[in-house]
């Protein structure tokens, strides 16, 4: 598998630092579990901030301030364990507990013409949201833009779009000024794990109109 496309430095960092939203976490962790590349790069990411961290004088720490810092940081971090791929069409282990069925045992809610999705997670602040897409073979998603940061990992299939071809692994990283228009690969549907903060929003007239009813 020849992942071509990886989440953006920026959104890297974020997760090192630990910073991102569980829903943002989980997409990242699940790349970086089937992406060397992927977790080089974050290993890079880590060595430079630990060596800018090793330049900063030392300061005495009040008492208790370990602990203050850990209950300020939250939930655990997500731990990243490259995937087995001898392990065929098992998914990766940041989102299992998320799909202890897997794939196949999704219940997944109509959205639209050859597109459904399914929630899976919320995060912390009520807005983030963590879903599945899934996308039928040649069929395509309305046009639209991002109310706010998207992230889209392909866990089956591919789809293309203006930025080229997504496929399994592959993973998109966008924002409120980018729009486009996936297409899914003909063949097997185009299944995505997305994590999502804002509404999409769509050009089409009839799109807007039904939006409430998809839910996305």
């Amino acid at each position: 598998m020849s992942i071509q496309h990886h989440p953006d430095i920026a959104t890297l960092m974020s997760f090192s630092a630990g910073t991102l939203d569980h829903p943002y976490a989980t997409v990242i962790a699940t790349h970086l579990a089937m992406s060397e590349g992927g977790r080089e790069t974050l290993r890079q990411i880590e060595s430079i901030g630990g060596a800018l961290l090793a330049e900063e004088p030392a300061t005495a720490m009040s008492s208790g301030a370990l602990n203050r810092l850990m209950d300020a940081l939250g939930g655990e971090k997500i731990e990243v364990i490259p995937h087995d791929q001898r392990g065929g069409g098992s998914l990766p282990l940041p989102v299992q507990d998320y799909l202890p069925g897997g794939l196949e045992a999704v219940r997944w809610k109509w959205t639209g013409p050859g597109v459904a999705t399914a929630d899976l997670a919320w995060g912390d602040d009520g807005k983030s949201r963590l879903m599945l897409l899934r996308v039928a073979g040649g069929r395509r998603v309305p046009e639209h833009g991002h109310g706010g940061h998207e992230l889209t990992l392909i866990l089956q299939g591919a789809y293309r779009d203006r930025f080229g071809v997504f496929a399994r692994g592959d993973i998109a990283d966008h924002d409120e000024d980018v729009e486009h228009q996936p297409i899914a690969e003909p063949g097997e549907d185009c299944i995505c794990l997305v994590a999502v903060d804002a509404k999409l929003t769509f050009r089409g007239r009839l799109m807007r109109a039904l939006q409430p009813l998809f839910g996305i």
